[in-house]
């Protein structure tokens, strides 16, 4: 995945940005099962952190995106896939929050590490960048508009996860620097505060989330006392985050 320095002008931006494998035991099942069905592009649904509430509890969306402006930032969300389980990947997606949204070119990048925690990358186990649909939720917040932004791997991408607690990123891509293409366009991943998350599917891992912004914040805590965007003065939220994965789950 690209990797780009910020520019200067971003960092008063920041406060903005902010608003806008051991096994797994029964603890890290945070309400599997419980919460309704899945939304129908998490199909078939392996995991899904939740739907986005604007009017809910500390509503709030954190920069997510590959993209012309702003450049670069990824969040890292935690998932744990149960014991006596091998899961077969075939797609991810996120949803963002964007006031002008685009897709160009129409990918989206992704992966799966092990170990990430304060400050550490951790072990990337699988990642690459597929063709994406960007389509509309119907939610809003803040002026924004959110998107479920999804990419189906090819056969050459998908992979395998055995049990134990993982973070994946699912990055909306816009890139091109041409007239009327990615001038302006930016992506916020939203977060999941109710509880129960509506409409989660699968096991979320009790590990954080976080957040990586070169130059800035470099794999950081993104929820609680000691999040970001508690530190940037953004409100609060940022606990969990509404991104998901498509496969298959075998019992072995």
């Amino acid at each position: 995945m690209r990797k780009t320095a910020l520019p200067v002008l971003l960092l008063p931006l920041i406060a903005f940005a902010c608003l806008l494998p051991s096994g797994v035991s029964r603890k890290d099942q945070l309400y599997a099962g419980t919460t309704g069905t899945p939304p129908p592009y998490c199909k078939p649904c392996l995991f899904y952190g939740g739907d986005f509430d604007p009017s809910g509890l500390s509503p709030n969306a954190l920069l997510n995106q590959d993209a012309l402006f702003l450049g670069y930032a990824a969040l890292y969300v935690p998932f744990a896939v149960p014991p006596n389980q091998t899961w077969t990947v075939g797609g991810v997606f996120s949803n963002n929050l964007s006031a002008n949204a685009k897709l160009d070119p129409p990918q989206i990048e992704w992966s799966v590490s092990t170990g990430v925690s304060q400050g550490n990358p951790g072990t990337v186990i699988a990642s690459g960048t597929s063709q994406a649909t960007l389509t509309p939720t119907g939610r809003s917040w803040n002026g924004m508009n959110e998107y479920t932004v999804l990419g189906h791997l090819n056969a050459e991408q998908v992979f395998t996860l055995t049990a134990g607690h993982y973070w994946m990123t699912a990055i909306p891509v816009c890139v091109q620097n041409t007239a009327d293409s990615c001038q302006g366009v930016t992506f916020l991943m939203t977060d999941v505060e109710d509880v129960p998350p509506p409409h989660a599917k699968g096991f979320e891992s009790t590990d954080e989330s976080y957040w990586y912004y070169p130059g800035l914040e470099n794999y950081v805590e993104t929820g609680g006392p000691n999040g970001v965007c508690d530190q940037q003065g953004g409100g609060g939220g940022c606990d969990k985050f509404s991104a998901g994965l498509l496969g298959r789950a075998k019992l072995n």
